[in-house]
């Protein structure tokens, strides 16, 4: 009788007027005590509005039963299988739909279902990863958004590999304090891709100029990378690019400049695959035991006046633990460095490589504490 009362009203009204029954009705359901039979026919009246022809009746239902835990569970998967606009409602709000249920969703759905599946209250591992793995960018920027979403490392590096060409993706994931160093490293290296050749398209500088400062960023990025990082996760750094070919002489001579003297221990650590404290050491004494663990790296041969000459001067500068102090310390290491080895130091195939290398340094350190000793005058104008 219930059910029959109230589709005939149902079939006699205006959408608007349908929209409020049924948000009546819902509420009949789940506020009213009712026994076993009614409480059966009115499941079975929401579940009729299920084939309402208009949506915005059926979008009040979903509005009115997503959040609730005694919601008839068929009429939550009806729900969740209508138009967009009426089932990211439940999608993102039902306790009832299990992650087994979302992942399957999520697989089928269309990018705002994947969108509204992303911002639930409880995004385990399992559903955070079958985003990452379906998903376009607008979902996944909702997962990161997610403060309440399980995103493993794993999952993390699988998003850098299908969305890091995305500006917002990357952005989002350098926000994220726990990024991993190898990941963080990877989306530097991809903007700096980006912008070289942005760079070359627009014939602002030639493809060889353009690469050599890309360079030149991509090594500075590294090395402010690994002194942030904490032992461990440098250490995975450095164990990643070695993978790839660049711990290199260049990149050592840099970490040096800026005082980062613990990554050029680990680095050459791992590449000499000696232990750390036995490079510590060696570094210390800086003799005949530093040379043979350097030419066992497999580091540039030439770079080896440099860098044990940097080592010296290193050790008898203290750092004062300021931005500016370490920026002088900085530019007057390189200055006694150029000119403690002069051009005869090198042969001319390598003063372009090393030489010009210093001297580009030593330049950056200068300007550096020179905005620093300014307050950043210019770069506030």
């Amino acid at each position: 009788m219930l059910v029959r009362r109230f589709l005939d009203r149902l079939a006699m009204s205006e959408p608007s007027q349908r929209a409020e029954i049924v948000r009546a009705l819902v509420r009949v359901y789940l506020e009213v005590p009712l026994d076993a039979e009614n409480r059966s026919a009115a499941a079975t009246a929401l579940l009729a509005v299920l084939d309402d022809p208009a949506p915005r009746v059926r979008r009040a239902m979903a509005e009115a039963l997503a959040s609730s835990p005694d919601a008839p569970r068929p009429l939550i998967r009806g729900l969740a299988e209508d138009l967009p606009d009426i089932s990211t409602i439940v999608l993102r709000r039902s306790p009832l739909l299990s992650e087994v249920e979302l992942v399957d969703y999520a697989g089928g759905g269309c990018e705002r279902k994947r969108v509204a599946i992303a911002s639930r209250d409880d995004v385990g591992v399992g559903l955070a990863a079958a985003l990452i793995e379906v998903s376009g960018p607008e979902a996944c920027l909702a997962l990161l958004a997610n403060p309440r979403a399980a995103i493993t490392a794993s999952s993390l590096g699988r998003l850098v590999e299908r969305h890091g060409s995305s500006a917002r993706i990357r952005e989002a994931l350098l926000a994220r304090p726990e990024l991993p160093a190898t990941l963080r490293q990877r989306l530097i290296d991809g903007l700096a891709q980006v912008l070289a050749d942005l760079v070359i398209a627009r014939d602002w500088l030639s493809p060889q100029q353009a690469n050599r400062v890309i360079a030149d960023a991509r090594d500075r990025a590294v090395v402010d990378l690994a002194a942030s990082c904490r032992d461990t996760h440098r250490r995975r750094l450095i164990e990643m690019l070695a993978v790839e070919g660049r711990l290199t002489a260049t990149l050592m001579i840099r970490a040096l400049a800026t005082g980062h003297r613990g990554f050029v221990e680990d680095a050459l650590s791992h590449l000499a695959r000696t232990p750390v404290s036995r490079v510590v050491a060696l570094m210390q004494d800086n003799g005949a035991g530093f040379c043979a663990l350097y030419r066992k790296s497999g580091l540039a041969p030439a770079a080896l006046p440099v860098i044990r000459a940097m080592i010296e001067v290193l050790r008898d500068q203290t750092d004062d633990g300021t931005e500016l102090g370490r920026a002088r310390m900085g530019r007057t290491m390189l200055e006694r460095v150029l000119t403690a080895l002069g051009h005869d130091s090198f042969t001319p195939a390598e003063i372009d490589e090393f030489a010009a290398l210093l001297w580009r340094l030593a330049t950056d350190a200068a300007r550096e504490e020179a905005r620093m000793q300014s307050g950043g005058y210019f770069q506030a104008a």
